[in-house]
């Protein structure tokens, strides 16, 4: 936990000191794809009438989304945020 601070301290740190603008985002992915049964979540969204259309709009963002990480300031190969370990 204490390392996430830390890591984002230094970065704030960075941009300051080089003066340049920057974006800190920090996404937990664990809670974000661990946890939440998606099927269940789709199966309420249609029981609570949400449009189909706006359904097939979060089902297609959620089965394209990729995300990629610099390393030493350089990207690595996009990759599928998945549950559990692969």
């Amino acid at each position: 936990m204490l390392d996430s601070v830390l890591v984002a301290n230094e970065a704030v740190d960075f941009v300051k000191k080089e003066k340049k603008c920057g974006v800190l985002v920090k996404v937990d992915f664990e809670k974000a794809y661990d946890l939440v049964d998606w099927k269940f979540l789709f199966y309420m969204m249609g029981r609570l009438n949400f449009n189909g259309r706006w359904i097939k709009w979060i089902t297609a963002c959620l089965e394209s989304a990729s995300s990629s990480i610099l390393v030493n300031g350089s990207p690595i190969e996009e990759f599928r945020p998945k549950k559990g370990l692969t």
